[in-house]
Parts: C-alpha cells; sequence; structure tokens
C-alpha cells in the first residue's frame, strides 16, 4: 500500500523552530496545539514541558495561558487533535463507501480497504500513538476522563456512520450500529498485536481473507 502523508506526519515534519516573540494572533492557538500534538507523538504526554512548547512557538507563558488554562488544557486540546487526525481518514473512507457504493461487493471492497492494515507501517504508527495515550490516561485520573470523552466523540461518529449504512440497506437490521463501531475500534487497535507474531501470525492474503468474511456477515441475506 502506498504510504500516504498524514496531517500528524505535516505537523511533525514542520519548522516549528524557536521564533522571534510575537503578540497573540488569530493561528497561535493552532500553533500551541500543533507543537503540543509533535512532543506528544514523538515523546509522551510526560514529555510535554510548557516552557518548550514557548520556545517552539515563540510565545510567552502569559499567551499560552490566554489560550488554554493550565497544563492539562493544553495536553486536552493537543489529545483531541491529535485522534481526531488518526481517526479522521478513516470515518472519513468509511462514510464515502456508504455514499458512493453502488453494489454490494463494490461496498465490501471499498470498506476492507478501510479496515485497519495491520501490515502499514504507517498505520500500525498511529495506532501506537493512540494506545501511548491510552495507557497514559490509565495513570491519571484527569487525563482519564479526556480520553474517555475523546473515546465517546469517536464513538459516537462511527456510530453514525454505521447507522447510515443500515438505513441505506447496506448494514443487516438487526446489527445494533453501536456494536458494530465499537467492534471496528478494538479491531483496528488490537491489529496491532500481528506485529508481534512474525512467522506465527497469518499472511496478509490471509488476514484480508478473514475480514471479508466477518464484513460479509454483516449484509444483509441475499
Amino acid at each position: 500500500m502506498a504510504q500516504r502523508e498524514s496531517r500528524l506526519d505535516v505537523v511533525a515534519n514542520k519548522d516549528l523552530g524557536p521564533q522571534t516573540r510575537r503578540p497573540r494572533k488569530a493561528d497561535a492557538r493552532q500553533e500551541l496545539i500543533d507543537v503540543a500534538v509533535r512532543i506528544i507523538a514523538e515523546n509522551g504526554i510526560d514529555a510535554l514541558r510548557i516552557e518548550d512548547v514557548c520556545e517552539q512557538v515563540g510565545v510567552t507563558k502569559g499567551s499560552l495561558y490566554w489560550h488554554f488554562p493550565d497544563r492539562q488544557g493544553l495536553i486536552r486540546a493537543a489529545m483531541f487533535e491529535q485522534l481526531r487526525w488518526l481517526s479522521e481518514e478513516r470515518l472519513e473512507s468509511l462514510d464515502g463507501a456508504i455514499d458512493s457504493a453502488t453494489s454490494r461487493d463494490e461496498y465490501l471492497l471499498k470498506v476492507t480497504t478501510s479496515f485497519a492494515d495491520p501490515f502499514d507501517s504507517q498505520e500500525a504508527d498511529a495506532r501506537w500513538q493512540r494506545w501511548e495515550m491510552l495507557a497514559t490516561s490509565r495513570r491519571d485520573p484527569e487525563l482519564l476522563e479526556m480520553m474517555a470523552e475523546i473515546q465517546r466523540r469517536h464513538q459516537h461518529y462511527l456510530t453514525s456512520v454505521v447507522t447510515k449504512a443500515r438505513e441505506r440497506g447496506i448494514l443487516r437490521s438487526d446489527a445494533d450500529p453501536a456494536a458494530v463501531a465499537a467492534a471496528i475500534t478494538a479491531l483496528a487497535l488490537g491489529s496491532n498485536h500481528l506485529s508481534y507474531l512474525g512467522d506465527e501470525g497469518p499472511t496478509k492474503e490471509a488476514w484480508n481473507g478473514l475480514l471479508l468474511m466477518m464484513i460479509d456477515m454483516l449484509f444483509p441475506p441475499q
């Protein structure tokens, strides 16, 4: 599969080094979030320091605190933004498959390619970042509540996509959209387990074949 440049890659490769200090401006908040996302993605939440963020954006702490109440507020905004970037393409792919597919076979092909691909290193890295945020939040009650809210929002949107599929007759009428949405997320996150299996794991062809069978079960009987 061809490697794609995601929104997160753009931020990670963007030159956000020290700049001349300047007054607050309209895009300063987004710059602060971008830098925080990059630090979290590269080094984890614990490595995020207000001083480093301010230095890289070129603003004072006072400017940062004008946009965010505290460090946790910045972390919360960065986590929302990062997970939004990580899931946006996949959700859009599923939504697009529902809107554009004209036959069962076409829909099956499009949906299968939008599921987790454990053999795509770029996708796997994005899921490891999500796992790191999930694990970190378990050690911090406030971050745990933030992550729970993020996960609920993701589940809400994905459920709406699946509901649309059921309303169009693509999904079985007895399939619960919330259950299907949760299963899609669990499958995506859990697929990183394959990176540890080596020769004991399935081939890409076997994995995709299983996905096809699982997705086919969600279609109405012919």
